[in-house]
């Protein structure tokens, strides 16, 4: 079982008050860019953990921004409850 409802990561606040200027700035990509890329990736079957790494390796994201990335999909895929 992937582990999509993993326990609240090391993010304060609410991930959707993150905008899209706010994501490209940072990350140089914008959120739609980055669901496109999660949704390959697999995520709902893969799980939260994967995802974060994924982001780490594969696209040079700290910590903190991967966790925010992938918290912020999980959330708006219904994955994740908005309370964790």
């Amino acid at each position: 079982m992937p582990d999509v409802c993993a326990p609240p990561s090391k993010v304060k606040g609410d991930v959707r008050k993150i905008t899209n200027e706010q994501v490209l700035e940072a990350t140089g990509k914008g959120w739609d860019e980055w669901f496109m890329i999660l949704d390959v990736v697999g995520v709902e079957e893969k799980g939260h953990h994967h995802a974060v790494e994924y982001l780490k390796n594969h696209h040079g994201l700290d910590d903190e921004w991967a966790e925010k990335v992938a918290r912020r999909f999980e959330e708006d895929r219904g994955l994740r409850s908005l309370l964790a």
